[in-house]
């Protein structure tokens, strides 16, 4: 989701003096409510000064609108797990942490990556994981009882439609395809793969591509398609359906990004909430903070 932070962004330069400064003396009371619940100050002072005290590089201002907006998703996606009957499982919450810290080389990685980005490491296991696991919850949820259905394709792209249409001409007279790609496909990528796309779902291509790739038959070579990158020579090569149950994290969530996307932006514009006005203003479109110039 576009709303959500990665662990590998690097913060800029920032004024963290500021920041503990607007947070105490020029302003008292929660730093924010969420559906009349409050998040306490010195929860966010904390974290802003653990951050800057480890990384002076940190950028102060936008890590404290960082940092409290996924305080509010956190309290407003676990809400609507309750509203649906849903409960995080912790080996679930336990398959993020081992899959991030995976992704990032290592548990000391991890530590210096929390360091560089500013997410003192309580903020990190309560919040961000807390986030991210609930998510996935939801998602679960979403698409239980689902499958994916993924087509392979295999094109040669070429300049005009006159090649395309002499390449077609070869196939029709039992040319090999894979061959022909290699020799003669204008996409370095596919083309060194004897043209094979992989195994793709719905949306993925441009549009004159994807309608040829979900209504042709496997095994037949479809006439020359025009797209915004030249002329196409497509067969489809494999159709294949997946229980959402055996799909990976990213894979769900792209089957149910639509409905997940809906449904949390629905509940980000339902919940009462509101921000100290020196540090930003909630968006509930985007779930972040812009904070306070």
């Amino acid at each position: 989701m576009s709303r959500s932070r990665t662990l590998r962004g690097v913060l800029a330069i920032g004024a963290a003096s500021l920041v503990l400064a607007a947070c105490t003396s020029a302003s008292t009371g929660p730093v924010a409510t969420v559906d009349g619940v409050e998040v306490p100050r010195a929860l966010l002072e904390g974290w802003v000064r653990t951050a800057t005290d480890a990384n002076a590089d940190v950028d102060a201002v936008g890590l404290q609108a960082d940092l409290l907006a996924r305080v509010i998703q956190q309290r407003i996606i676990d809400a609507l797990l309750a509203e649906r009957g849903l409960t995080v499982d912790p080996a679930l919450l336990a398959e993020i942490r081992e899959s991030i810290t995976a992704q990032v080389g290592g548990a000391l990685s991890l530590e210096a990556t929390l360091v560089e980005i500013g997410f003192p490491q309580d903020y990190f296991d309560d919040v961000f994981l807390a986030v991210e696991a609930s998510v996935e919850t939801l998602v679960l949820s979403l698409v239980d009882g689902r499958t994916l259905e993924t087509r392979t394709a295999r094109h040669i792209l070429v300049d005009t439609a006159e090649e395309a249409d002499e390449i077609f001409a070869l196939l029709q007279d039992g040319a090999d395809f894979a061959e022909l790609a290699i020799e003669r496909s204008a996409d370095p990528g596919s083309g060194a793969q004897g043209g094979d796309l992989g195994p793709q779902q719905r949306g993925t291509f441009v549009p004159p591509f994807e309608e040829a790739v979900w209504s042709g038959r496997i095994g037949t070579v479809l006439a020359p398609v025009e797209s915004e990158f030249g002329f196409h020579v497509i067969e489809v090569t494999a159709i294949d359906t997946t229980p959402a149950s055996e799909l990976g994290s990213q894979e769900r969530r792209g089957l149910a990004s639509a409905e997940l996307e809906e449904v949390i932006t629905a509940a980000f514009q339902a919940a009462a909430v509101t921000v100290d006005p020196t540090i930003g203003v909630w968006d509930p479109l985007t779930g972040a903070i812009t904070p306070a110039s």
